[in-house]
């Protein structure tokens, strides 16, 4: 899902976006599922979190990855 965002253009991805997004998509899930998900994605290094707006981007090697 963040990679479908970050591919339409979202420089900056919130669970609310991924939320919404699977919501549209008929496979809603819970705030803090996503939540997890994301943890388990930055700790795999996949992405990166900024502390100051709580906003989510891909890293610089899940880019070359994909």
């Amino acid at each position: 899902m963040i990679e479908a965002l970050a591919e339409a253009g979202a420089e900056e991805i919130r669970p609310g976006h991924i939320a919404d997004n699977l919501r549209e998509s008929g496979h809603p899930m819970l705030t803090w599922e996503i939540r997890g998900e994301l943890a388990r994605l930055e700790a795999a290094g996949l992405i990166a979190a900024d502390e100051k707006t709580g906003a989510y981007q891909l890293s610089k090697s899940a880019r070359k990855a994909g």
